[in-house]
C-alpha cells in the first residue's frame, strides 16, 4: 500500500508518496521550498509566469546544495589530509600502537 498526501508546494497541490520519508523531514522540505519560492517571488515580483518563477526557485535550491556538496568535499579533503600527516608525524616517530 502506498501512503501518499497532498501538500501545497510554490502555490499548486502536489501529491507526494510518502512511504520512504518522515513526516517531520518531509514538512521541513515542503516549508523550505515554499520559503525559497516566495524569497524568488519577492525578488522578481514583475514576472508573471509562475512556471518560470518555480524553475528560479528550483535553480536557486540546486546552487545551494552544489555549495553545500562542495564545501563538505572540501572539509573532508582538509581532514583527510590532516590525519595523513598525522599518521605521516606518527610513522616518522617510530610510535607503535
Amino acid at each position: 500500500m502506498v501512503t501518499t498526501t497532498c501538500e501545497k508546494i510554490m502555490g499548486r497541490d502536489i501529491e507526494f508518496n510518502i512511504d520512504n520519508l518522515d513526516e517531520l523531514n518531509f514538512n521541513r522540505v515542503v516549508n523550505f521550498v515554499n520559503e525559497q519560492w516566495i524569497e524568488v517571488k519577492k525578488e522578481n515580483f514583475n514576472v508573471p509566469d509562475t512556471q518560470k518563477i518555480a524553475t528560479l526557485t528550483v535553480v536557486k535550491i540546486a546552487a545551494e546544495l552544489l555549495k553545500l556538496r562542495d564545501l563538505q568535499e572540501s572539509i573532508s579533503n582538509s581532514y583527510d589530509k590532516k590525519v595523513r600527516d598525522l599518521i605521516r608525524q606518527l610513522d616518522e616517530s617510530g610510535y607503535t600502537n
